[in-house]
């Protein structure tokens, strides 16, 4: 599920998903977002933020891949040009892409009632991404969140997240 496009400027909606899966009571709610400011209610703002978190992420596809590459061509094509469009042009109940920051993330799912589990893994993602040959990706920690960087700008977070319950 991608919590982003249930992110609504009242955030009524979102609220109601987690409380639903909170009255499932899993064991461990894992959340894997993009790292970006895409809600925000005024053009020029989403606008801005979405050239500096895609301009990022495009550098990171040149170190990564050919520009000529079909599997470029279809990440690009498919997934970001939609993903692009909406976050810029479109408003209200047609803009679905409302990507938050780390922070808000955290705010709204502790609202929830979730406390995040700090993730023990932070040198094995770091030697996954030194794996991949391509220097300009960072790995970080911050407030129990795992984050992917690309030359110090955020583009994805991870955490887990466990029911919270409060003793009466």
């Amino acid at each position: 599920m991608h919590l982003h496009k249930h992110v609504k400027e009242s955030r009524g909606s979102l609220k109601t998903i987690l409380q639903s899966v909170k009255k499932l009571n899993p064991v461990l709610l894992t959340v894997v977002e993009q790292d970006a400011n895409h809600n925000g209610p005024f053009f020029l703002g989403r606008f801005l933020e979405s050239l500096h978190y895609y301009s990022a992420i495009f550098d990171s596809l040149d170190a990564s891949l050919p520009r000529n590459s079909q599997q470029r061509i279809k990440i690009e094509k498919f997934h970001f040009a939609e993903e692009i469009r909406n976050v810029v042009a479109y408003e209200g109940s047609d803009r679905v892409e409302r990507h938050e920051r780390a922070d808000q993330w955290r705010r709204q799912i502790g609202r929830a009632g979730f406390q995040v589990v700090g993730l023990k893994c932070l040198k094995q993602a770091k030697m996954m991404v030194s794996g991949y040959g391509v220097d300009g990706y960072s790995v970080g920690s911050e407030k129990g969140c795992l984050q992917l960087g690309w030359k110090g700008r955020p583009i994805m977070i991870a955490s887990a997240w466990q029911v919270h319950n409060v003793p009466s």
